[in-house]
């Protein structure tokens, strides 16, 4: 009797396509926010703080800048923000490419890079690297800053440490200094918790159990906070208001304990922008279709229809960004540029 043998078939996925499509317009508004926002901020004069520079994702587009000061408070994070910096003194683009490999930072090269500059920190006049929290007074010793940006960190974290935070961004910027601000937005105030950074599936939790993370690390898992426009805007301008602890509760602070404040508004935003809404691909849902795309479509009275295309995603986008009922409603992430009031 002739054997029987298995045929084995290569799978396509579905929705790889409608996943590609969003990754490059993801990729290409993220420049469009950088280029509307920020890239004017940086001059050859311009001193930076990175706050929270995680793995220093920023810090190529830093680098026209006369210094950057860059503060994580994660250790191991701060080691590659570190090989970072260095392969960008010495011009490696090779090993900077590896660094933004997810393979390679599994491996043993990896891990004896972070030792080596564990063991030889990194110094350099134009870089400099601070393995600690966004608000300590050591960040005083680089003196001010003209430009401060603090990148997804926000949606992490406590209001407490928001609040301290934003005490000492005030005190650490020059007058007329910029704040900038990227972060998660909402419609209301909501919170979402996975056990992991980058896992899938995310659940819907309470206030407290989101303080509870914050307060626990990660062996807690990962806390999401989705916070409305007018909240944000109203923290930039007093973090202390009062009216907040009706909202946060145990995580709200009434005063600095670090730093002086005037009684007048910290910061006022000068200009925001929204971007980056999440996309679907559940078997329910139309391919190339993104969650909130049919009902942006119906209030801009456009056609309801599936998203095919780069340029179409970048179109809705920018048209929401034109109307600012519909930015404080759609597209979950955004750019907040702020000025220190004098």
């Amino acid at each position: 009797m002739k054997k029987i043998t298995a045929t084995v078939y290569d799978t396509v996925d579905p929705y790889q396509r409608v996943t590609d499509v969003v990754h490059e317009a993801w990729k290409a508004r993220d420049k469009e926010v950088w280029t509307n926002n920020i890239q004017d901020l940086i001059t050859p004069d311009t001193v930076i703080l990175d706050a929270g520079c995680g793995l220093g994702r920023l810090l190529p587009r830093f680098w026209s800048a006369k210094k950057i000061v860059m503060v994580e408070p994660d250790r191991k994070r701060f080691l590659h923000a570190s090989v970072v910096a260095k392969c960008l003194i010495n011009e490696d683009q090779e090993l900077l490419e590896k660094l933004q490999d997810d393979g390679f930072v599994q491996t043993d090269e990896y891990d004896r890079l972070l030792q080596e500059i564990n063991s030889s920190p990194l110094k350099s006049e134009k870089v400099h690297l601070l393995n600690d929290v966004m608000q300590s007074k050591a960040i005083s010793q680089y003196e001010t800053f003209d430009l401060i940006v603090c990148s997804h960190i926000w949606e992490h974290i406590s209001l407490d440490i928001i609040q301290e935070s934003l005490a000492a961004f005030y005190n650490f910027l020059k007058p007329n200094g910029s704040l900038v601000i990227f972060a998660c937005k909402s419609a209301i105030l909501y919170h979402l918790g996975a056990t992991k950074e980058f896992a899938q599936g995310y659940t819907l939790i309470t206030r407290e159990e989101f303080f509870d993370i914050c307060k626990n690390g990660h062996s807690k898992g990962l806390g999401i906070r989705y916070m409305p426009f007018d909240m944000l805007q109203s923290l930039l301008a007093n973090p202390f208001n009062p009216t907040l602890q009706e909202t946060f509760g145990d995580e709200f602070k009434s005063q600095s304990e670090f730093y002086q404040l005037p009684a007048t508004p910290l910061f006022t935003i000068k200009q925001w922008e929204a971007y980056h809404s999440e996309f679907y691909t559940h078997e329910n849902m139309q391919v190339g279709t993104y969650i909130e795309v049919p009902q942006i479509q119906a209030r801009l009275y456009l056609p309801i229809k599936p998203i095919q295309s780069v340029a179409e995603i970048l179109d809705l986008e920018q048209q929401v960004n034109q109307n600012e009922t519909l930015k404080k409603m759609y597209l979950n992430d955004i750019v907040v540029v702020a000025k220190k009031n004098c």
